[in-house]
């Protein structure tokens, strides 16, 4: 949701409270230059589908979607394509905007493809299929195009083991591999079912090269890692690689450079919680824990001092909070100020890093008198946003996550938790819907809040 212009907002106001290039090894350019472009294109085509059907126990496809910066983590897809439909199975949930359930991992769905040949040929994910176009679909009005990934890939080139694809809309570039003809499809989605529930609890990592660290700060989190790198000046830059599940470990989305070691697939070894690189044994990222970890407890035992800026960082203030946790759960409460309204407002513990985080949440419904004097229910939502942009997002993931700036007393500040594509973001808005859904009107701005600061109160 782009909102440059504020103008776009309406501030709710409250009176009372409550280039085509094609490859092919199976025929020469002699045998189709004598057709016309169309006829040439029409037979490449056909071709590439005898090349998809050809693949007896299908292909394997590492999806990555997020837009032209691919940084919200790779996703495993397993197509097998038999006439004019594909079966997909995939190692993550998914449940589209209208899907009334979600699809689980290990799941198929079949559905239509075609290819078309509008840019050269183009494999199209035509028909509906949750697997797919999850990664596509809008995430309510304001969000177009949700997780800005393709269901249309042109193809650059193919042959009976490996097709390249470029997606269409976003331009990413992904390749289908042929599986082996005894792999099993539920145990490869398993085993990369156990590699992240055996891992994703060890989520901050350090790079070593042999007993030299080249990565001293790694943090993975949902199929993203994100590493602390030497800047020329010094300064610690951080940069965000996604990667996909595989059934020994993790790979990336391609070879990649972090302070002079080339990192691209690994294998987990759960006994000593470490990813080892497959093209160099002595060079690994291993969990370690880091050096300002608090247990869940270290936050509702301590009363906190909430700062932030509203209104467009126009105002600014300070108020005194606590946190309660819900039953044993990871989450935490806490409540937060909108006019003289008070919402109660979720915030996810992280029990590997200590760190909070607010992601996406519906809050309450709230009666409010607009300026016209109409009395609305509006159904307030907590959405993630970059002040600067303009950008707000309403997919569930989307958020802010803490780091500590000051040991003692312990002070926390917010940053992009890495789950959307083409914005940092680094604060939320509470924004009012005229149903209980996000699809429904969409009424306005209750408040923005940004610059948010937890500084722990220190009893006297």
């Amino acid at each position: 949701m782009n909102i440059n212009n504020m103008n776009k907002y309406i501030f709710l106001c409250l009176t009372y409270l409550s280039a085509f290039a094609l490859q092919s090894c199976y025929f020469s350019e002699d045998d189709i230059f004598d057709q016309s472009p169309s006829e040439r294109v029409d037979l490449i085509s056909s071709e590439y589908q005898k090349i998809l059907t050809d693949a007896p126990n299908g292909w394997l496809m590492e999806y990555y979607p997020g837009g032209e910066t691919h940084d919200i983590g790779g996703v495993v897809w397993l197509l097998k394509f038999s006439g004019e439909e594909v079966t997909v199975m995939s190692d993550s949930q998914v449940q589209g905007y209208d899907d009334p359930e979600p699809t689980l991992p290990g799941e198929s769905v079949t559905s239509i493809y075609r290819i078309t040949s509008e840019q050269g040929a183009v494999l199209s994910f035509s028909t509906y299929n949750s697997l797919i176009h999850y990664y596509s679909e809008p995430r309510g009005g304001f969000d177009a195009d949700g997780f800005q990934g393709d269901f249309e890939f042109i193809i650059t080139s193919a042959t009976a083991d490996e097709v390249h694809l470029k997606g269409k809309k976003h331009g990413t570039a992904m390749t289908m591999k042929r599986l082996p003809s005894d792999m099993d499809w539920t145990t490869y989605i398993n085993d990369c079912q156990r590699i992240y529930n055996e891992s994703a609890e060890y989520g901050t990592l350090v790079g070593f090269h042999g007993d030299a660290k080249f990565a001293p700060s790694a943090f993975a989190q949902e199929n993203v890692i994100t590493f602390s790198e030497q800047g020329e000046g010094g300064q610690l830059n951080k940069r965000k690689v996604s990667f996909a599940y595989t059934d020994k470990g993790i790979r990336l989305y391609e070879p990649t450079n972090i302070n002079g070691q080339t990192l691209y697939e690994f294998k987990w070894n759960n006994a000593d919680k470490t990813f080892y690189s497959t093209t160099n044994e002595h060079t690994m990222l291993r969990y370690v824990r880091p050096d300002d970890y608090v247990p869940i407890e270290f936050y509702t035992e301590n009363d906190w001092e909430l700062s932030y800026t509203f209104e467009f960082g126009m105002k600014d203030t300070v108020e005194t909070v606590r946190f309660t946790r819900i039953e044993d759960t990871d989450t935490l409460k806490t409540k937060i100020s909108a006019g003289n309204i008070k919402f109660d407002i979720k915030a996810i513990y992280n029990h590997t890093t200590g760190m909070l985080e607010f992601r996406t949440q519906y809050l309450n419904v709230v009666m409010l008198t607009l300026t016209t004097g109409e009395n609305i229910d509006a159904y307030i939502y907590l959405c993630p946003w970059n002040d600067e942009a303009g950008t707000m997002y309403m997919t569930e993931k989307a958020g802010i996550v803490s780091h500590t700036t000051n040991m003692t007393p312990r002070e926390l500040k917010f940053t992009d938790n890495g789950r959307t594509a083409g914005s940092e973001l680094n604060g939320f808005v509470l924004y009012g819907f005229g149903g209980r859904e996000m699809s429904s009107e969409k009424l306005g701005v209750l408040g923005t809040y940004n610059e948010i600061t937890f500084k722990q109160k220190i009893q006297e």
